[in-house]
């Protein structure tokens, strides 16, 4: 029997969940997971090592290797045979709260909710002033 896949923690959901070819018929659709998402984001966007990605997202690093090699191969299905893709499903859970290396994390959860709250009660606050 196979050891049980481990969690893996994402920062926060994508923001888009896919993208669609220009210019042609799509042929199909291809699924990037969102740990797969998550790992070209740390390792292509935010330029991180493999063993940092792994740490921050409690795994191992062959995994981490594994997993990127698998979202490389549907993203490249995706570019050359015109297919839409979705992102979605996989076994993750957004970390609960922010850590000290999501300080300047431009898209931690964490930050958007806390920016979210403050323009709630910066809205509120001038809305109380400009009633009295």
């Amino acid at each position: 029997m196979p050891r049980p896949q481990k969690q893996r923690c994402i920062c926060s959901l994508p923001r888009a969940g896919g993208f669609i070819p220009q210019g042609c018929e799509a042929s199909g659709s291809v699924n990037l997971t969102y740990d797969e998402y998550e790992v070209i984001r740390l390792l292509d966007h935010r330029q991180m090592t493999q063993e940092q990605c792994a740490e921050r997202m409690g795994i191992s690093r062959p995994t981490v290797t594994r997993i990127y090699d698998e979202a490389r191969r549907k993203v490249a299905d995706m570019l050359v045979n015109s297919r839409n893709l979705t992102i979605s499903g996989g076994d993750v859970y957004v970390c609960p709260a922010m850590r000290p290396e999501c300080e300047g994390e431009e898209h931690c959860c964490h930050r958007e909710r806390e920016q979210a709250i403050g323009w709630r009660e910066q809205s509120e606050q001038v809305q109380a002033e400009s009633e009295t």
